[in-house]
């Protein structure tokens, strides 16, 4: 059986090469090496809410979350897990075997679906607001969650939310943004995920607001505050968020920032102003009052401040 830091370590170096669609019901198949069980949910929701707006079965049909949702009042085991944040819960030590395989939650929910044993845990960002539950069936109910099981449980539910998200958010990387952190939010400002350096930013600039929505209108495409700069962007149904300190780039007009990504991908004057469709004394003649703003005096010096934007 794979060690689970083992498993850590597989689900961090993955994340550059998993898609982003398969990445959560891949480690979902990693863990069934390290915890065993017969089929799983990883849900994400928020805390403003107490719904989830995603969900990752395995041997489950995709309607088995909606199942749970709509018996979650009568679920014993819900209580707990909110209680006892961070640690794995197993059903058995919520409610005895004998009243489980009696109750409504069973019957409606479990027993349709073979499932006789439930491990489960959350994992909540109080940042955020995000939280995420991470629940293990087994079909025999002979085969009991041990001491060992759960521990392994509790430790890996941190990783996987945080290589998952790292995933996502990975994904959404701009190769033009290179110091820009990023979250992903829905309509209502909630966040679907967040990097750290994202909320921390946002503390720096709005220190007296609750963090656990994005406080401005998502379909602002820029907000700037101070020397902090914050864009969104649609994308379907949810947005992309960016935000970054601002440099003495942002200083410079469209037209001297055009001859600044022209002349630091290594275009001539000549190819600029085909570009541009201006004249090569022209954007000569940009380049230099672009020196002159961001007292500098040669390509080199401007491609050092491009890359640490």
């Amino acid at each position: 059986m794979q060690s689970v830091q083992d498993l850590i370590s597989r689900l961090y170096r993955s994340t550059q090469h998993i898609d982003i669609g398969h990445f959560r019901e891949w480690a979902l198949c990693e863990l069934q090496s390290t915890v065993y069980f017969d089929a799983a949910i990883w849900s994400t929701g928020h805390l403003s809410t107490r719904t989830f707006h995603t969900h990752t079965t395995l041997g489950l049909p995709k309607n088995f979350s909606d199942l749970l949702i709509e018996n979650i009042d009568i679920n014993p085991i819900t209580k707990r897990l909110f209680s006892k944040v961070g640690e794995a819960v197993d059903m058995a030590d919520v409610i005895s075997d004998d009243a489980f395989y009696q109750s409504e939650i069973f019957k409606r929910v479990f027993e349709p679906h073979k499932i006789q044993r439930i491990l489960s845990s959350i994992h909540i960002c109080r940042q955020t607001g995000i939280y995420t539950l991470l629940s293990l069936y087994r079909f025999d109910k002979n085969h009991k969650f041990n001491s060992d099981e759960k521990l392994r449980h509790q430790t890996i539910l941190f990783h996987l939310v945080e290589s998952a998200s790292h995933a996502c958010l990975l994904s959404l990387k701009n190769q033009d943004e290179p110091n820009s952190h990023h979250a992903i939010c829905d309509e209502k400002g909630i966040y679907h995920e967040a990097e750290a350096q994202f909320i921390d930013l946002m503390v720096q600039c709005q220190a007296d607001k609750n963090l656990t929505k994005y406080p401005f209108d998502v379909r602002q495409e820029e907000v700037v505050l101070g020397n902090i700069i914050l864009h969104s962007k649609q994308l379907g149904d949810l947005f992309r968020l960016s935000i970054r300190e601002s440099s003495p780039l942002d200083t410079l007009t469209l037209r001297e920032q055009q001859v600044v990504e022209g002349v630091t991908h290594g275009l001539s004057f000549k190819q600029i102003a085909k570009k541009l469709e201006l004249s090569p004394s022209t954007v000569s003649n940009h380049l230099y009052r672009i020196y002159q703003k961001l007292n500098i005096n040669n390509r080199s010096e401007l491609a050092d401040m491009v890359q640490i934007k």
